[in-house]
């Protein structure tokens, strides 16, 4: 019988490195990603590397799944990543209490990183009804990055909910560049009650 050959893993890791830098889709990194999982040592750095990115990867199609990839990596030690992605997928499942726990130890261990506040901010104003509690994630997030629609988007949005059109108005019309969109934005807001744009 033949004896298979040993797989080298920093090269797996590399090639893995090249294709994400590169830019390629799920489609290319999925495969390349769970044979890194398969080859890497339970636990070891390349194991939760690959584990992150796959979980990261799979999030839209298979919440579940990517949840199950965080909480492994999750098992050998902290990341901000990992909970983040554990907290997007309890998101996408409804899950709200578990996934504001889990964007809270993302925050935790990375506090200056913007798309977790406004992950926290959004679910907070959109999912649980606290459109007050948000505003001081959804303000830090905008501090962070001023530029971003989408975070001034749900800013004004709790803004709005929270009784603080003026602000909310200013908010986003100078985010937007258009007034008179953002009026209609916020006027829409106030009928249906929710924002359409989810967390990133």
């Amino acid at each position: 019988m033949k004896k298979e050959r040993a797989v080298d893993l920093e090269r797996l890791q590399n090639d893995v490195e090249w294709a994400l830098a590169r830019g390629l889709g799920p489609r290319d990194l999925v495969p390349m990603l769970e044979r890194l999982m398969e080859h890497a040592p339970r636990g070891s750095r390349a194991a939760c590397f690959a584990g992150t990115e796959l979980a990261e990867l799979l999030l839209t199609q298979s919440p579940w799944r990517a949840a199950v990839l965080a909480r492994e990596v999750l098992r050998h030690g902290e990341s901000d990543r990992a909970w983040a992605v554990l907290g997007l997928s309890h998101a996408v499942q409804g899950n709200y209490r578990s996934a504001k726990r889990a964007f809270a130890k993302a925050l935790f261990l990375n506090p200056t990183c913007a798309s977790y506040a406004h992950n926290l901010g959004h679910l907070l104003d959109v999912a649980l009804g606290q459109p007050e509690q948000a505003l001081v994630w959804l303000e830090r997030a905008h501090r962070a990055r001023p530029g971003d629609e989408e975070i001034a988007a749900s800013y004004a949005h709790a803004l709005t909910r929270s009784g603080r059109s003026e602000a909310a108005l200013r908010l986003l019309g100078t985010a937007l560049g258009d007034e008179t969109r953002a009026r209609d934005l916020l006027r829409r807001w106030s009928t249906d009650g929710a924002i359409a744009a989810p967390a990133t």
